[in-house]
């Protein structure tokens, strides 16, 4: 059975698809590609999903066999920890054994490059096709016990917290931060983040969900507002400032102000850009994935900044800030934001400081900062609806959708598209719908965004209707 890599690493359902053996092939395959730099370190750590510990020692079990020296996580960390230590310690490579969001019974592994970003597709491509190749031989598998690699000091443990923390101190004003009149609720949704806000700021920091719960306590680990409606109630009873909320492996983020209302991505990554621009006077390119809000682009030229648009998947935002003369920030709608200066990849906990810090210098309730970007830049209503449909529907519906079928809304007019990753379409009132198959998931997403909640919902009902015909 082949390996694929979707937009966010290769993810399958433990005890079919991902196994103990499976992922050691993986490895195997990754190692063969690779066994000419075995003298360069590679990162490795894992989520809080059951068993990943174990899946991690089997990876780093295949790593020690062929030969390379490893760098562990002495627990659970999140995916940036691996990113930025990839980068700080000129590493190989980076591996994570994580299906970030994914329901419990969902495990992957992701591959950082060197400079800690996602593997580009070409990078994972090779890893499928040598898989691919390895599969049809019958794979020989190379390991070495922990304890013997342990012994020929090709074994490292490391603490995930305090070098981590420490960087990402000296990237924020962490004294203006630290004067915050407030409490602050965290949400690590029982994944990998928990803790790592708590370490940093102490009392100031109520921690919610933040105990290990394999099952991630019925709910699905993505910081999205139909998952987060318990942390607003803590929100209103501990009469915190915000809310942070990270995914399951903490490379997302989500907020909710101070009255428990939602605040999606597109905002956080509205305020985190006007902020590096105008408060902190940094510049560069601005990425944005095809499915995140328009606003970003509005905001690009409005401060006079190169723009680019990619297609959904981080590892294509990823490779447009690599292009890039002077990246500075890549973002997608899922919640993911990357500011170069840190990291070419998306981190949950410094997107959450970079909150708190924009809470700090604007001294303004989290609900005052969206209603100045709505005034500053236009309001901006952006909704997704994820739909468990049938094989042959779904790709009925996107044979319709590639042949010319529009989806046509009373008293708009389609004034473009981009097919380029997906069916996107744009309406003559500086709207949009979109109607795409998952890359991680079996689903349709359908993404729609515009001034106001009514055609904004208006956009989704268009879309839900045009469904029913097939």
């Amino acid at each position: 059975m082949p390996i694929h890599f979707g937009t966010d690493g290769w993810r399958a359902i433990v005890g079919e698809a991902f196994t103990q053996e499976r992922v050691a092939q993986l490895i195997q395959s990754f190692c063969e590609l690779k066994k000419k730099f075995k003298e360069v370190p590679i990162v490795l750590g894992y989520d809080r999903r059951f068993a990943s510990d174990r899946f991690a020692n089997t990876v780093a079990e295949v790593l020690l066999g062929n030969g390379f020296s490893v760098k562990l996580s002495q627990s659970f960390c999140p995916t940036p920890v691996i990113s930025w230590l990839t980068k700080e310690k000129k590493a190989l490579a980076g591996i994570v054994v994580t299906a970030s969001h994914n329901p419990y019974y969902y495990n992957g592994i992701k591959f950082k490059e060197p400079d800690g970003g996602a593997a580009s597709p070409q990078y994972t491509q090779e890893i499928e096709e040598r898989f691919a190749k390895l599969e049809k031989k019958a794979f020989k598998i190379k390991s070495l016990s922990l304890e013997e690699g342990k012994k020929l000091g090709r074994l490292q443990y490391f603490d995930p917290q305090s070098a981590y923390l420490k960087r990402l101190k000296s990237l924020v004003d962490f004294k203006a931060i630290e004067k915050i009149p407030g409490s602050i609720l965290v949400d690590s949704m029982h994944g990998a983040g928990s803790g790592f806000l708590k370490s940093l700021l102490g009392k100031k920091i109520i921690e919610f969900r933040e105990e290990e719960n394999p099952s991630f306590g019925g709910v699905h680990p993505e910081p999205i507002a139909k998952n987060l409606s318990k942390t607003a109630q803590q929100v209103l009873q501990h009469q915190a400032l915000m809310a942070l909320a990270t995914d399951g492996d903490a490379d997302r983020i989500g907020a909710l102000d101070e009255k428990g209302l939602f605040v999606d991505s597109h905002q956080i990554f509205s305020l985190i850009l006007r902020h590096l621009v105008e408060v902190k006077s940094w510049k560069g390119t601005v990425v944005k994935s095809v499915t995140t809000t328009e606003r970003i682009r509005k905001m690009a030229k409005y401060y006079g900044l190169d723009f680019v648009e990619t297609p959904v998947g981080f590892k294509h935002i990823c490779q447009a800030m690599r292009q890039a003369k002077k990246p500075l920030i890549g973002g997608e709608e899922s919640g993911g934001i990357s500011v170069a200066k840190h990291v070419l990849e998306r981190d949950g906990v410094f997107s959450g400081l970079m909150l708190l810090e924009i809470l700090a210098t604007q001294k303004k309730p989290l609900s005052k900062m969206i209603k100045d970007l709505d005034q500053q830049f236009g309001p901006h209503y952006f909704e997704r609806l994820d739909l468990n449909l049938k094989e042959d529907k779904k790709k009925s519906l996107l044979q319709a959708l590639k042949k010319g079928l529009k989806p046509s809304v009373k008293g708009r007019r389609l004034e473009g598209n981009n097919f380029s990753d997906g069916y996107k379409y744009y309406y003559d009132d500086g709207s949009w719908l979109m109607l795409r198959a998952s890359g991680t998931e079996p689903l349709l997403r359908v993404y729609a965004e515009s001034e106001s909640p009514q055609k904004t919902r208006l956009l989704l009902k268009t879309a839900e209707l045009l469904l029913k015909k097939f």
